[in-house]
């Protein structure tokens, strides 16, 4: 039986650790030119290929079949967007904000339960226990993927630990502030890409919306209404819609991952 880890243990082993780690680590690093080349690689493969590719694109959606070699790549990568379980994830996305959506039923609908809540507060109020694993099932029956589940915290700290001992500048610039925007980016596109805000290309049966900021600085995100009008496409934005200024980031990675 697959079991999520529960909010207090998500709190207190990867949020607040992450947070803090933004807070105390500049007073142990050093400003040095490479920390820019660190983050720019980390913000590609974390919350580009990782985040928007492999737990969105792939995992929930399947709308890219990836080469073999780069599926544990973009699992391990969307690990360390410390964004949730890859199981729980996509059982969320695909079961409750996608089948629900706008409804009381979708975890994080900011029509429904508001702006704060859609941004964050329904990682910490919601009950793992009960998000139903079917919509995932499919991506449960690969042995290796059950065992990144299991092993989710053990494997982020790993990496934390390792590229820490390595480098301190490393650790903050490569992996925890790409991570940080990556986390509170997807709460920017939960809290307004569905209301009132951006734009609409098509009719949904949510409140869905285009929000040009997020489109660019979201990996394409922000393309949430084309996204919502045609959920299996890999392209968000304009090999969708046909509006050359609707561009997907995540367009980039296609050459490399794609089979």
């Amino acid at each position: 039986m697959l079991h999520n880890i529960p909010n207090w243990r998500y709190l207190f082993s990867i949020l607040l650790p992450l947070h803090l780690a933004i807070i105390i680590l500049p007073f142990y690093t050093s400003w040095e030119i490479i920390n820019i080349v660190y983050f720019l690689i980390g913000y590609v493969l974390i919350h580009g290929l990782g985040v928007n590719v492999g737990l969105h694109r792939w995992a929930s959606h399947r709308a890219v079949d990836l080469k073999e070699f780069a599926k544990p790549i973009v699992v391990y990568l969307s690990i360390l967007g410390c964004q949730g379980q890859l199981l729980w994830w996509a059982a969320v996305h695909r079961g409750y904000h996608h089948r629900k959506s706008d409804t009381i039923e979708d975890h994080h609908s900011p029509v429904r339960h508001g702006k704060w809540h859609a941004f964050i507060g329904w990682i910490l109020k919601h009950d793992p226990s009960k998000v139903n694993f079917k919509y995932s099932a499919d991506l449960a029956r690969e042995k290796w993927i059950m065992r990144t589940h299991r092993y989710y915290e053990v494997i982020i700290w790993a990496s934390w630990i390792l590229v820490g001992f390595l480098s301190l500048n490393a650790l903050l610039w490569l992996l925890i502030i790409p991570t940080f925007i990556a986390l509170h980016s997807e709460g920017l596109v939960n809290a307004f890409c569905h209301g009132k805000h951006g734009y609409a290309n098509y009719v949904t049966t949510d409140q869905s919306r285009n929000v040009s900021a997020l489109g660019y600085f979201g990996w394409g995100n922000g393309w949430h209404n084309n996204h919502h009008h045609n959920q299996g496409s890999f392209d968000f934005g304009s090999g969708m819609s046909n509006k050359w200024w609707e561009f997907d980031p995540c367009k980039i990675f296609i050459p490399f991952i794609k089979k």
